[in-house]
């Protein structure tokens, strides 16, 4: 265990050096207790709770809570919310490329920048130190959170951009359970109770809320859907649809570019739209990313090979149940 100890922290230290190299050396934060706490999540994995709300490691309550108080984003910040497995690493990593694509300072930056650091719930509040000394004109967070746990008020008041992404509930299941068997925190006992890795006994704790996927009991993907739903309107939050990402790239990519109110020409669109192609990122993916199964289809009705009838039926009337009466469509061919 103590062998195994001095490999993480060693790992998780290599993780947080790749990004402080990019702040001055004088103004570079101690990192220890981020380090200690990333590798004790691996040791030692456990569910938190914030406010009801349940988070599976890495993501923390007590980080939950600090940013709700504390975090100031400004009109040039950018966040990136969804439910696991709908979109978020996509779309974030076409946001860094619409604004850096021509700075590759920036985009060196961009690779190093993991979920670990920029995600609102994650680690320790060591992290808003980090990103805050980054040397970034815009910032660019990703969230999984519900929005009643984000100060939604302070983030509309200070015109930070928020880009809400929503996938068909059929790839995303499938999609999170190849990911979750990957997972070195759910090796345990206690976690794989939550995860279990059997593909029938996932599916029914997922669909009836028993997992704590930053939601309460009984909740699950539908309900984040509905927390960020009343927002959709307001002039600094865009929603989007994975489906019509995978559908129209280039649309939906000069979509983002205009709501960030960056110009990018039609060439430019079609440059990134290549750069932040599935097959492209999945190459570039760090090695963590890759064993941990965060790029593996990326495909449109990749449900059919796993969904049975039953559970696919059981999915359609679940989300009609809980959607009643919200024009929120779903592709799944």
């Amino acid at each position: 265990m103590a062998a195994d100890k001095k490999v993480l922290m060693a790992m998780f230290m290599k993780m947080q050096e790749d990004v402080l190299k990019f702040i001055p050396e004088n103004e570079r934060p101690d990192v220890t207790d981020l380090v200690g706490f990333g590798s004790q999540q691996f040791l030692n994995p456990k569910v938190t709770e914030c406010k009801g709300y349940r988070f599976p490691p890495p993501f923390s309550a007590e980080t939950v809570e600090w940013q709700y108080d504390n975090w100031t984003p400004t009109d040039k910040d950018v966040l990136v919310a969804s439910y696991p497995k709908t979109g978020t690493t996509w779309t974030t990593q076409i946001v860094k490329s619409v604004i850096y694509k021509d700075d590759e300072n920036m985009m060196a930056l961009m690779k190093v920048i993991t979920p670990n650091i920029s995600y609102l719930e994650s680690g320790t509040p060591k992290n808003y130190d980090i990103m805050l000394k980054l040397p970034w004109k815009r910032k660019i967070w990703g969230t999984h959170l519900p929005a009643p746990l984000i100060n939604m008020e302070r983030l509309k008041k200070n015109r930070c951009k928020i880009i809400y992404v929503m996938r068909n509930p059929k790839d995303q299941v499938v999609s999170w359970f190849n990911m979750n068997k990957n997972m070195p925190f759910n090796k345990t006992e206690e976690m794989a109770k939550h995860f279990p890795a059997e593909w029938n006994a996932f599916f029914e704790t997922l669909v009836n809320g028993k997992q704590p996927v930053h939601s309460k009991e009984g909740e699950w993907y539908p309900d984040h859907i509905l927390s960020w739903y009343p927002y959709r309107n307001d002039d600094n939050v865009l929603f989007l649809m994975y489906e019509e990402m995978k559908k129209d790239p280039a649309k939906e990519i000069k979509k983002i570019a205009d709501f960030l109110g960056v110009k990018r020409s039609d060439e430019e669109i079609g440059e990134l739209v290549e750069a932040t192609s599935f097959q492209s990122m999945k190459k570039e993916a760090s090695k963590p990313m890759s064993q941990m199964s965060f790029f593996r289809k990326g495909k449109v009705a990749d449900w059919k090979n796993q969904l049975t009838v039953a559970q696919s039926e059981l999915m359609d009337e679940k989300f009609n149940e809980k959607l009643s009466g919200i024009d929120i469509k779903f592709t799944y061919e």
